[in-house]
């Protein structure tokens, strides 16, 4: 549940937004020849105990993607105005997320904030979105702040998780790999909701015989608590013949717990909704550990990063033209990036697709709403979009109701030999999961 916001000075410039909203009055942050938007970066260093890896220099790569489109004429004639905060990704650290809203928002009088803003409690985002109706494209969004933030304000080039997770059951079912399956589903209290209002019902559609969800009082770090007490359910499991576990959430899917699983359970067959989980896997790789607990495991994605990288996108080379013109420097792929003195795996090329992919989408829907950037237009744009260019998958599209972009699914299992590090083995073809309403939305989907 969302803690609400004190009213206030954020109050008032909720209010304020409201308004400009509602009678399409010029946007904060945007004048005649500029857009200032927000870029978030992750602080590696707060977090380098914790991962094999990080995303190398993330602010020389957006800025080389800001040069780039205020070189080609900015956004209808606006140049970008990059304003970065760098933030430890980490509850109860500062910057926290909220104070990263109001500094943004109204410190800076961003229009747009784009990158990866990981808040796990939604209030930072709602903060921007539905407070200050500050645009937000990000990523790993639940879809109850994407409902909760006014319309088309709040969007993702990825799928929120719970679109994941209903396309991974409907995929899993129609594949006939829950056939005969007894099936139990852990989640955290965050990932609770999805997890009963989403995983479960898909579950039972496919008349899946289910054996005792398992929901653990994670609310910060591992501790002996919640392993005891995923202990208790895992033997409750054992006696209800469990041979599937749904893990709904990121951090359900953590090292600590899929190895406590797999321990206790090593004929289990493992699914994730998290397809992020793959960075944990890879660092169980990079440790050389065997058997690794993750192989096998189901999730859904679109195509891997391997293959995205090995076949690119005219959008995803004009990304790495664009890095590489700028730095120098060419960007190796995933089965080539460096490792620094620190031992850690550099993923440049994370990064160029990232920033760029978001940087791009903004600019794409940026032109379409044309010369009068306002927070009204732009959504009356998000709400009749149809079908949009992305540079992370070959399927998307946006319209009224679905601000989740991306439309391209299959299933996948991780599999500890493929590539250098690991990565999704598919499963099933991808496939274009466009919703009707979208397909029909908009001149470019039609």
């Amino acid at each position: 549940m969302l803690v609400a916001l004190s009213a206030g000075p954020s109050a008032l410039a909720s209010a304020d937004s409201s308004q400009r909203a509602a009678t399409g009055a010029a946007a904060q942050g945007v004048t005649k020849d500029s857009v200032k938007i927000g870029i978030a970066i992750i602080d590696y260093d707060s977090i380098k105990d914790f991962l094999d890896y990080n995303h190398g220099d993330q602010r020389a790569v957006a800025q080389s993607v800001v040069d780039d489109i205020n070189q080609h004429g900015g956004i209808n004639g606006r140049k970008i105005i990059p304003v970065f905060k760098e933030y430890p990704p980490i509850p109860g650290r500062e910057p926290d997320p909220l104070s990263l809203c109001t500094s943004w928002a109204e410190d800076d009088k961003v229009f747009a904030v784009v990158g990866v803003f990981i808040d796990f409690s939604g209030q930072g985002i709602l903060c921007l979105t539905r407070e200050h109706q500050v645009i937000h494209i990000g990523h790993e969004l639940d879809q109850p702040w994407i409902d909760e933030s006014p319309g088309g304000v709040l969007v993702t080039p990825d799928n929120t998780k719970e679109a994941a997770a209903g396309v991974l059951v409907d995929l899993l079912g129609s594949s006939g790999r829950l056939k005969g399956k007894t099936v139990a589903v852990l989640a955290s209290k965050n990932g609770e909701p999805r997890a009963t209002g989403t995983v479960i019902p898909a579950l039972k559609k496919h008349k899946v015989h289910m054996g005792s969800t398992a929901i653990l009082t994670l609310t910060g770090p591992e501790t002996e608590a919640v392993r005891s007490q995923l202990d208790a359910f895992i033997e409750k499991w054992k006696t209800q013949d469990v041979d599937t576990v749904f893990l709904s959430g990121l951090d359900v899917s953590s090292k600590s717990y899929v190895t406590q699983i797999k321990q206790a359970l090593p004929d289990a067959v493992l699914v994730t909704d998290a397809d992020s989980t793959l960075e944990q896997a890879r660092d169980l790789v990079a440790a050389r550990t065997q058997p690794n607990p993750y192989d096998g495991m189901i999730s859904t994605t679109g195509l891997t990063f391997s293959e995205r990288w090995a076949d690119k996108s005219p959008l995803l080379q004009k990304c790495v033209d664009i890095y590489e013109k700028a730095s120098g420097k060419k960007v190796p792929g995933p089965e080539a990036e460096v490792t620094n003195a620190d031992g850690k795996k550099v993923q440049t090329d994370v990064a160029v697709m990232d920033f760029c992919g978001e940087l791009f989408m903004f600019r794409t829907i940026a032109e379409k709403v044309g010369p009068n950037l306002t927070i009204k237009n732009w959504q009356k744009t998000v709400d009749d979009f149809g079908a949009i260019d992305l540079v992370s998958t070959p399927f998307a599209s946006l319209c009224k109701g679905k601000y989740s972009a991306n439309d391209a699914f299959r299933l996948v299992s991780f599999d500890s030999k493929a590539g250098s590090s690991g990565d999704w083995k598919a499963l099933t073809p991808v496939k274009n999961a466009n919703r009707t309403a979208c397909a029909k939305a908009g001149a470019a989907g039609s």
